[in-house]
């Protein structure tokens, strides 16, 4: 299996995104059931309330404890929304970040960003927070097409 780093990695202003998404504690390993479980949720309230995705899902890592993993996984949406339960409609703001494209199974990903975390202390910058992955195409092809764009805010 192939898999590649397969953009430079570049600062970027990411701009303002809504988003729905629902944020957990969990271990690591619960992950795949957790995450499935999120975005069905977020896909049926979406079109329970005629809502449109503008994007691929997300998820967005708030630490990186695997023991108790504060994840959050969602979809930006075109509009502000508010939610329901624990399902949040909020707002991203416009944010300076580090970028780049993996291509290969969501699971290959950390070789990038090690390298993502390596060129923002080599180019002084500091990283600010949370981690996103964004995946910009779906499970229904083969593992060596998946693309997913990881983006770390700095300051």
């Amino acid at each position: 299996m192939n898999v590649a780093i397969i953009s430079t990695i570049n600062v970027i202003e990411q701009p303002e995104q809504h988003v729905l998404s629902i944020r957990t504690t969990i271990h690591f390993d619960d992950y795949p059931r957790v995450a499935g479980q999120a975005y069905g949720r977020i896909m049926e309230y979406a079109a329970r309330n005629g809502l449109l995705f503008s994007s691929g899902p997300f998820v967005c890592y708030h630490n990186a404890d695997l023991e108790n993993l504060d994840v959050e996984m969602g979809f930006p949406v075109a509009k502000p929304v508010t939610g329901e339960g624990d399902i949040m409609g909020y707002v991203i703001p416009v944010q300076k970040a580090v970028s780049g494209i993996f291509l290969g199974a969501y699971t290959d990903t950390d070789p990038l960003m090690m390298e993502i975390i390596q060129w923002i202390a080599e180019h002084g910058y500091e990283q600010q927070g949370e981690i996103y992955n964004y995946y910009l195409n779906d499970e229904d092809r083969p593992v060596g097409e998946l693309l997913t764009q990881i983006v770390v805010p700095i300051k």
